[in-house]
């Protein structure tokens, strides 16, 4: 059997109302010599019903049948082991994607001789707002592929790239296990040790918003994102690569603790106090008091921690001015989301 053009591998735990939609864009590509590695992280509902189906009728598919729930990291670790495709795409099995995605993204690949490509995508509560979302300009345009601090500061979801799996198994690349944005550390890796990149703009992934997500939820998961930017710093310092994007990673990183602290529940603002508190040092004070790059909101909290009275005002009126606005919203919005 010859070699797959791609490897399409997907994840899946207790998605079955969204499960259906996602592996017809997958099994419809335009771009037919694949292989789908899909992988049911120990589901409890008809998630394995559902994808051994689809096995029964399409002999590109393989399921990877796990009994215990081991988390998104483990499952895309498994399938990137698994990818026998000259390149290897990721796809979370609640989203959707346009059907010409992976015949556009190997084409511009095999063109350009890539190890790396990013396409562009579009947010949706609805399935009725995608056409005309993704018709909308791709942020991607006019960005310098060989720019890796503009890369760098692009979303690093896993599911927008297109990676030689030659190059991701030479890297080492792996998911860090257990944790939430185990993204982050993954892009950092992949855009800062391969050269040869390529972007195709265009908006060809659909990412689906729904409130189960831990991304809108404000449990103690969200702290994750502290551990995820210690292991960017960690993997820069011991490449060598601290010294070169030293300010993109502190940007990154007091951002983030910012915005863990600024969403937590309330119960949990103390431990996000300590942690952030146990993050910052000396680079870290430097960079927030240079007038580099840093939101307004996030240089005014540090400060305010420092004892700035003006800081601190200016926060406390961001933060009711943010309440007023959310109280505000009509709760329509929320009514169709699915």
């Amino acid at each position: 059997m010859s070699q797959p053009l791609i490897s399409i591998t997907m994840s899946a735990f207790n998605i079955e109302k969204y499960l259906r939609a996602c592996l017809d864009c997958i099994v419809n590509q335009t771009l037919r010599d694949v292989e789908i590695i899909c992988v049911n992280d120990g589901s409890k509902d008809r998630t394995p019903a559902i994808l051994n189906e689809y096995a029964a009728n399409d002999s590109r598919i393989k399921v990877i049948d796990k009994s215990v729930n081991e988390g998104l990291a483990v499952a895309r670790n498994e399938a990137l082991a698994l990818a026998s495709g000259k390149y290897v795409g990721f796809v979370d099995g609640d989203d959707l994607l346009d059907r010409d995605l992976f015949r556009k993204a190997y084409e511009c690949a095999e063109k350009a001789e890539s190890d790396l490509l990013f396409w562009d995508y579009v947010t949706f509560w609805n399935v009725d707002e995608i056409d005309g979302k993704a018709q909308q300009p791709s942020l991607l345009r006019g960005v310098d592929p060989s720019n890796k601090i503009e890369l760098l500061n692009r979303p690093a979801f896993a599911w927008t790239k297109l990676i030689r799996t030659e190059k991701a198994k030479e890297l080492g690349v792996s998911f860090p296990v257990g944790l939430t944005y185990q993204d982050i550390p993954v892009h950092w890796k992949l855009v800062t040790q391969l050269d040869r990149i390529t972007l195709l703009p265009e908006r060809l992934s659909y990412y689906r918003q729904q409130p189960e997500a831990t991304t809108h939820k404000t449990g103690w998961k969200r702290a994750d994102l502290a551990v995820v930017m210690d292991m960017v710093g960690q993997y820069l310092h011991e490449s060598g690569l601290y010294g070169t994007y030293r300010d993109l990673f502190l940007r990154q990183q007091l951002e983030m603790l910012c915005g863990i602290y600024d969403v937590v529940d309330p119960s949990l603002k103390t431990k996000a106090s300590s942690l952030i508190d146990d993050r910052i040092g000396k680079d870290q004070m430097q960079y927030i008091l240079s007038g580099k790059p840093l939101r307004w909101q996030a240089r005014d909290f540090y400060l305010a921690r420092q004892g700035s009275y003006f800081a601190g005002l200016r926060r406390s009126l961001w933060l009711i001015s943010r309440c007023l606005y959310r109280s505000l919203k009509p709760m329509k919005e929320n009514d169709n989301r699915f």
